[in-house]
């Protein structure tokens, strides 16, 4: 039996673009038992997919994939088995972008004041910024100080992330409150992998810590993990009795579902009411 734990939907269209009409043939394709969507920061796709997914004698996950910080680092928390509609997750998602744009908002008065420039304040304005807009602005007409990253987000981030403040997710803890309200389980999304400031392989005490504030499980099987990554998240979830999941990360028809096989999973999939 094989699955697919991470897909996102058309939910955030300028983001990804299956929707149940292309998604659904698609995992009867793949040959998948099961599959959830996990889209950003909001579950507004989730409804209709999982009706798709049960008229298709599919198991389906409720899912949403958070922007979080935790001991100053950022990372992607999933929640599982959620309810959709539960008024902690939708304050929660809402949250996301309010903070966001608050926190846009507040570095578009700072910044230009400490004598960075910043040409686009005014366009910037005019809608609801984000902090990665802001953070590009400031990378591409500004000398950063120890700049390592060629790519302009990822160098104004990193920037950013360094003055005290400057971006403020929801933690870990909270997420990980909100889905147990919510009836769900808290998963750490690709833990292996590296993307610059916004992925950073965690490490065995940055999972631990994870734990100790109520981390249900870990996103073990996912494309950019090395074996050796896998073992040692496999050796993590030992030890701390978590929960394992996987998934493509897929957002469009031309990025391949994956087929991990559900063996190590099936705790996690009973957890979640998957294949009832």
């Amino acid at each position: 039996m094989n699955v697919d734990l991470q897909i996102h939907s058309a939910a955030l269209p300028h983001h990804s673009s299956w929707t149940p009409e292309t998604l659904i043939p698609a995992v009867q394709r793949a040959g998948l038992a099961a599959f959830a969507i996990t889209d950003h920061n909001t579950t507004s796709g989730v409804v209709a997919m999982n009706q798709a997914a049960r008229a298709a004698g599919l198991g389906f996950v409720t899912g949403c994939e958070i922007d979080s910080s935790h001991h100053g680092k950022l990372w992607h928390t999933l929640m599982y088995g959620i309810d959709p509609t539960h008024p902690a997750v939708v304050a929660l998602c809402h949250s996301v972008d309010a903070r966001n744009a608050a926190d846009a908002n507040r570095l578009l008065a700072e910044l230009p004041r400490e004598g960075w420039v910043l040409p686009d304040v005014a366009a910037l304005l005019n809608k609801q910024p984000n902090v990665a807009e802001v953070a590009t602005t400031l990378a591409q007409h500004n000398q950063l100080p120890g700049r390592v990253d060629a790519d302009d987000e990822a160098a104004g981030m990193r920037f950013l992330l360094n003055r005290p403040q400057s971006y403020n997710p929801p933690t870990v803890a909270e997420v990980i409150d909100v889905a147990h309200q919510a009836g769900g389980v808290a998963v750490l999304a690709h833990p292996g992998r590296s993307k610059g400031i916004y992925a950073i392989p965690a490490t065995a005490d940055d999972i631990a810590s994870m734990v100790a504030i109520g981390l249900d499980g870990i996103e073990v099987f996912y494309p950019a993990h090395t074996s050796a990554q896998v073992d040692f998240l496999l050796a993590c979830a030992q030890t701390h009795t978590l929960l394992i999941t996987g998934g493509s990360d897929s957002h469009h028809p031309n990025q391949p579902l994956a087929q991990w096989d559900a063996t190590l999973m099936r705790p996690f999939l009973d957890r979640v009411g998957a294949l009832t």
